[in-house]
C-alpha cells in the first residue's frame, strides 16, 4: 500500500516493512477465507511475516538501505538521466570516447557530466566515482 519515492531515508523502508508485518496479522482471516476458497493462490500469512523478517533484517544488518552494517548508504545527490547513463559506462570500464559513442553525445559532454558528478557527490576522480557508486547503490 505504500509508496516510497527515491531517494528515502532507510528508517522509512523499515518503518513499512514494520507496518506490514503488524497489519498481516489481522489478515489471518483473509488468508484462510482464500485457502479455502483456491488453494492454488492462497496467502500464507506466517510464510509472509517471516520474508518480511528476513527482508528486515537484510536491510539493518546484512546490507542494503544504509542502516545498521548495511552495505548501501543514503545519498541525497541527485544524478540526471544522462549522468546515470554515463555512469553505468563508466563502471563497466568504458572511456570517454566510448562512452561518448555509445551515448551519441560528444567527448566534450561526457567530460561535463563527469565534472558534474565529481561535483555533486565530492569525489576527485573516475576510480571514486565508481566506488561512490556503488556504496551508494546507483550501479551494482
Amino acid at each position: 500500500d505504500a509508496y516510497l519515492s527515491k531517494p528515502f531515508a532507510p528508517e522509512e523502508l523499515v518503518a513499512i516493512v514494520d507496518n506490514v508485518i503488524q497489519r498481516n496479522g489481522a489478515l489471518g482471516d483473509v488468508a484462510a477465507e482464500m485457502t479455502t476458497n483456491n488453494k492454488k493462490n492462497a496467502v500464507n500469512v506466517d510464510d509472509l511475516k517471516r520474508d518480511l523478517e528476513e527482508i528486515k533484517d537484510l536491510l539493518l544488518y546484512k546490507g542494503g538501505g544504509g542502516v545498521g552494517n548495511g552495505w548501501v548508504q543514503q545519498t541525497n545527490v541527485f544524478l540526471s538521466k544522462d549522468e546515470r547513463q554515463v555512469l553505468e559506462l563508466l563502471s563497466q570500464g568504458l572511456m570517454t570516447k566510448e562512452i561518448a559513442s555509445a551515448t551519441h553525445l560528444s567527448t566534450r559532454r561526457i567530460e561535463q557530466l563527469l565534472t558534474q558528478m565529481f561535483r555533486k557527490t565530492g569525489v576527485k576522480n573516475r576510480t571514486e566515482l565508481v566506488r561512490w557508486a556503488v556504496t551508494t547503490g546507483n550501479i551494482e
